[in-house]
């Protein structure tokens, strides 16, 4: 090989190097970002200060719905806006259960840190108010015959109250509407086949999806016939004629209790008590 073909070859080498080289950036070059939130978070004012949880802020740019959040705590709101690179600078107008913002200036920024926003809103938000609550008899029988019966008094009027919902998901139900009775009175009777300990959700909504919510009123306990002797006996799990007496004046204990216990320890019945 002469010296002229060792340095042609040389080059030839580079040459291709190089061309390699430059086709690394070229396709590598500007990736589109990821999508990553523009958050936004603050204070509710006007009418919405009164805004409860459940009812859902939400962010448009362009008309599209680009995020959406269910408040959390009266008064505030967060809300993640996910824009895309061509949304920047682009404004955002942000709505509550449907009502838009008084004009506020806000702009999606691709990747921006948390911004801090208070937001004015003028229109219903107040919930509806859960004046009474109860669940009775709080012990039934895992029959699904047996019920405890709900009973509510949520105050508003008809155009403010949409919805009075208990959420029996626990047994298997789903979210379960109460029925009205009128007089702002909501009724539903709760049946089992699940034995258990259960605290049961109640909601009452209003049109714009602020809403009165709770979680300790409705305790209902779900029992199989062959525990009542071990929940209501004595010790010795045998029930005696003053411990029959109690359970049967005992209001926390529904009537299919009583009867399965009567009937399971006592051949005839009332006359032995």
């Amino acid at each position: 090989m002469t010296i002229k073909d060792k340095y042609l070859k040389i080059l030839s080498c580079l040459v291709i190097l190089l061309l390699g080289m430059s086709l690394v950036p070229a396709a590598s070059a500007n990736p589109p970002l990821p999508p990553i939130p523009h958050v936004f978070q603050g204070d509710l004012k006007g009418d919405a200060a009164n805004a409860g949880p459940g009812i859902i802020i939400s962010a448009y740019i362009d008309s599209r719905l680009v995020g959406s959040n269910p408040l959390k705590e009266s008064g505030e709101y967060r809300v993640a806006v996910n824009g895309t690179e061509q949304d920047n600078g682009k404004a955002i107008t942000f709505k509550l259960g449907g009502v838009a913002s008084e004009p506020v200036s806000a702009t999606y920024k691709h990747g921006a840190v948390p911004t801090k926003l208070d937001l004015t809103f003028y229109g219903s938000f107040i919930p509806p108010t859960i004046e009474t609550l109860s669940a009775s008899p709080k012990f039934i029988l895992n029959d699904g015959k047996d019920f405890s019966a709900v009973r509510a008094k949520v105050v508003g009027k008809s155009s403010e109250v949409a919805s009075v919902t208990i959420d029996l998901i626990p047994i298997g139900q789903g979210v379960v509407s109460l029925k009205s009775e009128g007089g702002d009175l909501y009724t539903c009777d709760v049946k089992s086949t699940v034995p258990g300990d259960f605290k049961f959700v109640f909601t009452a909504a209003a049109p714009s999806g602020s809403s009165a919510i709770d979680k300790e009123s409705i305790s209902i306990t779900v029992l199989k016939e062959n525990e009542l002797a071990t929940r209501f006996g004595g010790a010795d799990g045998v029930f005696s004629p003053e411990e029959i007496k109690n359970l049967v004046n005992n209001n926390d204990v529904s009537s299919g209790i009583k009867y399965a216990v009567l009937g399971a320890y006592f051949a005839d019945g009332w006359d032995r008590i």
